[in-house]
């Protein structure tokens, strides 16, 4: 494995780093929404409410700039807002579903997002996960389950940058945390930024 140590003199002199950005950004609604996407009157209430289309296809996200929709089952979704608040995006698609087959829960406490942003993102995520992450597999608004170490994980590509998004359960939260600090440690990956 190349040596990817860099110096404070390094970094004055402009040397290039491997660059990996992580924080768990604030204010986010996590709502897990249960429903029959081969329902039309279902899926075209969904994107009413949300202004974003259903993610229907098998391991993807649909999105606007303040929204996302993770597929994470056959009936199964996470939907993860900057916008509203839980209380007001439960109510929401509650309002928008009424009287169809759906199920609208808050797990907004249960969960955190990860945000991890940089060149060297791949490797960090490849250290403790066993999904192919390589770029000509895995694209942007691609997502899948998995695990990182020992935490179960959702994992989605939202840019070229490349950023990851992974969601955690919060009582895992830390342990990621530690093992992603471990991994920048031995592979050199740093510029963490708490966000």
């Amino acid at each position: 494995m190349p040596d990817h140590t860099h110096t404070a003199a390094d970094r004055r002199q402009g040397a290039a780093l491997p660059a990996l950005m992580a924080g768990w950004p604030a204010g986010l609604s996590i709502v897990n929404l249960r429903g029959e996407p081969s329902d039309p009157a279902f899926c075209q209430a969904v994107e009413r409410a949300l202004g974003v289309p259903l993610a229907t296809e098998v391991c993807s996200t649909t999105h606007d700039t303040q929204t996302r929709v993770v597929w994470a089952g056959p009936d199964d979704w996470f939907v993860i807002s900057s916008r509203d608040t839980p209380a007001r995006l439960c109510a929401l698609l509650r309002e928008h579903l009424q009287g169809l087959h759906c199920a609208v829960t808050d797990v907004s406490s249960g969960y955190r997002i990860l945000r991890l942003r940089g060149s060297g993102v791949r490797q960090a995520l490849a250290q403790g996960c066993p999904l192919d992450l390589h770029p000509r597999t895995f694209r942007v608004d691609q997502s899948a389950g998995s695990v990182f170490f020992k935490a179960s994980v959702w994992l989605w590509q939202t840019d070229d940058t490349p950023t990851f998004e992974v969601l955690v359960r919060r009582s895992f939260s830390d342990y990621v945390w530690e093992m992603l600090q471990r991994v920048s440690r031995e592979t050199g990956l740093c510029e963490w930024v708490q966000a």
